[in-house]
């Protein structure tokens, strides 16, 4: 090997240990690291376990038999509406309710056989109204409200057996209406007349159960309930003859435990938003009726009123809350990104190859993190989504880093 051949390989070599120099120190000096601007929602609250007060009304009944009710549990009630038909027995009652299952399905043929008309039927429509009721059933189960369940399974059987019919796969409910019917006739026999009936003395939500604090967590005096009478609570034995209650105001109460300090927050007459664990009532607005301190004035405990009401409201006495005391929602930005550039203050997105300054409004901020005002078209200022520089160093407008 000549001496010229080994200066080239020797300048080859050289070159190639200066570019990995080089690269290994522009890599190191222009590595980055950036995250995804998402929204995010920071509440302030107290949590605690709440006790619901209602007004409420036993429902009793003397009769020997079989309670056979006609108004389903957290349903609504007329004054002088009937709860329930006393049977003689079991037999009877369960005769009774496969009679109305019978009616029902008499009523669900006699509605799709409304439909009947091929040509007046907007296929589509029934199609959209379809997936539109899985979505609902999907929702609702992931949700936990399967309490819910069985309206929207009845909507969507309608709606596919009027789909059926439109198309021409099915028509002719005679042969089943007959079957119907005839059982219908044969069970009407086994029924016969009721011994006796339940009214309901006033409006409002049936429950068919009984804790028996009805008589102990009334609206008319709310200074009784301090921490201790809270604490202090105790169920009384529910009488025999106790078949259910009424709701029958739609005014209540939340009592809520609360500290001395945190008391302090709160003014009777504010408007409050409490957070919940019961799937139809996730968010309450509340009116702060009055704060009762305990006696060792270390504690006190929170009346919120409510004017919201529904079935598993009704029917719940406790429920695990959060008192908010404040919320702020928007783009949350760690920190360690966020820079003050001529006075104003911002983080670094990623545009394209290039680092390009943002402002940001900060509304909120955190031991570690900041949030930022929600932004989606001003591309001026942070927007959601944006890629943030969390890590870079020499930033500026227009680097290059990548």
């Amino acid at each position: 090997m000549n001496k010229r051949s080994k200066l080239i390989k020797i300048a080859i070599a050289l070159a190639v240990v200066v570019f990995l120099i080089y690269q290994y120190y522009a890599s190191a000096v222009n590595s980055i690291s950036t995250e995804s601007a998402v929204s995010f929602e920071h509440i302030d609250g107290i949590d605690g376990v709440a006790t619901f007060i209602r007004n409420e009304v036993t429902v009793t009944d003397d009769t020997d038999g079989t309670v056979h009710f006609l108004v389903a549990s957290g349903e609504k009630i007329a004054k002088g509406g009937t709860i329930a038909n006393v049977y003689e027995n079991d037999s009877a009652s369960a005769a009774a309710s496969r009679i109305e299952e019978i009616d029902e399905q008499l009523s669900l043929i006699a509605e799709i056989e409304g439909y009947n008309d091929s040509t007046a039927v907007d296929v589509d429509t029934i199609n959209e109204r379809i997936s539109g009721y899985l979505n609902s059933f999907l929702y609702k189960t992931a949700d936990s409200r399967f309490s819910d369940l069985g309206t929207v399974v009845s909507d969507l059987l309608t709606m596919m057996t009027r789909k059926q019919v439109a198309i021409g796969e099915q028509s002719d409910f005679g042969a089943l209406k007959d079957s119907l019917n005839a059982e219908k006739s044969k069970l009407e026999g086994n029924v016969g007349t009721p011994k006796s009936y339940i009214y309901s003395d006033t409006a409002g939500y049936f429950v068919s159960n009984a804790d028996g604090c009805e008589s102990k967590l009334k609206t008319d005096d709310l200074s009784l309930y301090t921490p201790e009478y809270i604490k202090d609570l105790r169920e009384d034995t529910v009488p025999q003859n106790v078949i259910g209650k009424i709701v029958y105001d739609y005014e209540w109460y939340l009592a809520v435990p609360v500290t001395l300090n945190d008391s302090r927050y709160f003014r009777q007459g504010d408007t409050i938003e409490v957070k919940t664990n019961i799937s139809t009532s996730a968010r309450l607005s509340t009116t702060v009726a009055q704060v009762n301190n305990s006696k060792s004035g270390d504690e006190a405990m929170l009346i919120l009123r409510c004017n919201e009401m529904n079935s598993e409201l009704a029917s719940v006495r406790t429920a695990e809350v959060t008192v908010i005391k404040s919320e702020h929602s928007g783009i949350m930005v760690k920190s360690e990104a966020m820079r003050i550039v001529e006075g104003k203050t911002g983080v670094y997105v990623v545009s394209g190859l290039e680092a390009k300054f943002v402002e940001a409004d900060i509304i909120f901020s955190g031991d570690d993190y900041h949030i930022c005002a929600l932004n989606t078209s001003d591309s001026s200022k942070l927007r959601l989504y944006d890629k943030i520089i969390v890590k870079g160093r020499n930033l500026y407008d227009g680097k290059i880093i990548y």
